[in-house]
């Protein structure tokens, strides 16, 4: 089923839901109900916790390709997306850097360098971001 039928569906279910959940009137007298605006509310609040599901789930296959660790002894220098799924890496292996072509299902050498082309011990995340979560990390 393709994404624009299902909101459709979704949006179809929805109404007829609030229609039924309205205020209906029997013989002339009020029955009670939901109101209009709580219903605006609930459906707003769904639609809410729908999109930060589906953002949440984005962020985590967007951003969990590979690991930024710099100790031990592999380290991912910098990675660069250059596709959906497919990654261009450069690793330092044993004092080598290795540049490695990443994809979904296999991982190639590209090119092994003999000497460094990016100094690791310049290599310094000063960004604001990094360096709070790198004080949250360590109050643990």
């Amino acid at each position: 089923m393709n994404p624009t039928r299902r909101s459709q569906l979704l949006t179809t279910g929805l109404l007829v839901l609030a229609s039924s959940l309205c205020r209906a009137e029997v013989a002339g007298e009020s029955v009670p109900g939901i109101s209009a605006g709580q219903i605006v509310t609930v459906i707003a609040g769904l639609i809410f916790v729908l999109v930060l599901v589906f953002g949440c789930g984005w962020l985590v296959k967007r951003f969990s390709g590979m690991p930024s660790a710099r100790t031990g002894t592999i380290k991912v220098i910098s990675v660069l997306p250059v596709g959906s799924r497919e990654r261009l890496a450069l690793v330092e292996v044993g004092g080598k850097q290795l540049l490695l072509g990443v994809t979904a299902q296999q991982i190639n050498t590209l090119h092994t360098f003999d000497e460094a082309v990016v100094d690791t011990t310049e290599i310094k995340n000063n960004s604001e971001f990094a360096q709070k979560l790198h004080q949250m990390m360590s109050r643990r």
